[in-house]
């Protein structure tokens, strides 16, 4: 059994991904590590040790065959089977979020979006909303495993607790509240504020 990858290879994996779909369908496309770190604003060895860990290697004179790279990097990071996702409050940004995993044909599915009662957002016309009381039973229902739960601070913690008890066993957090959950559950938190407070830094007037 292969050892797990490391929290930030994953992430960067995924990065690599995202660029390289853009060129997969020019013809006899390759792609050099120092492209795809200058894009992604990283260096050019964390690309080739990132991708050495899923065991690719690129040519010396042509780089990375792109097509094979998208295909290994899937290997090495998508589910076996494909994961039901839910939205928790997210409203119309899970849109754009929906949209990217629908047209890549993604192991991950969207299932259903859940709304606080009066503020109904409709992500997608084949992606199912609920009311925020329907959590328990839906999420049970559907098998979904994974949340991306973006709900006031106040509500965060309740929240999460009846989605872990419901069967949900990975959590991105949206909200401002850390989330402090059985080790069982997986919670990536996105800090905002903090990506806000750090953009404001580099571009105030002082700096």
């Amino acid at each position: 059994m292969l050892e797990p990858l490391p929290e930030k290879t994953v992430e960067r994996l995924s990065q690599y991904r995202r660029v390289l779909l853009n060129y997969q369908y020019v013809q006899n496309s390759y792609i050099f590590s120092h492209v795809l770190a200058r894009i992604l604003k990283i260096n050019s060895a964390t690309v080739r040790r990132d991708l050495m860990l899923i065991g690719v290697e690129g040519d010396l004179h042509k780089g990375y065959d792109i097509g094979y790279l998208i295909q290994e990097i899937g290997k090495a990071i998508d589910s076996r089977e494909a994961k039901k996702v839910c939205f928790v409050g997210i409203g119309e940004f899970g849109k754009t979020v929906a949209e990217y995993f629908h047209a890549m044909e993604s192991k991950l599915i969207i299932a259903a979006n859940f709304y606080f009662d009066g503020h109904k957002a409709v992500i997608r016309s084949d992606v199912p909303s609920y009311p925020l009381s329907r959590i328990s039973e839906i999420v049970s229902q559907e098998n979904i495993t994974i949340c991306v739960l973006a709900v006031p601070n106040e509500f965060a913690h309740d929240i999460s607790t009846i989605l872990i008890h419901a069967g949900i066993r990975g959590i991105l957090n949206f909200s401002s509240a850390f989330l402090q959950l059985p080790p069982t559950v997986y919670v990536e938190n996105y800090d905002m504020i903090t990506k806000l407070e750090k953009i404001a830094y580099f571009v105030k007037d002082d700096a």
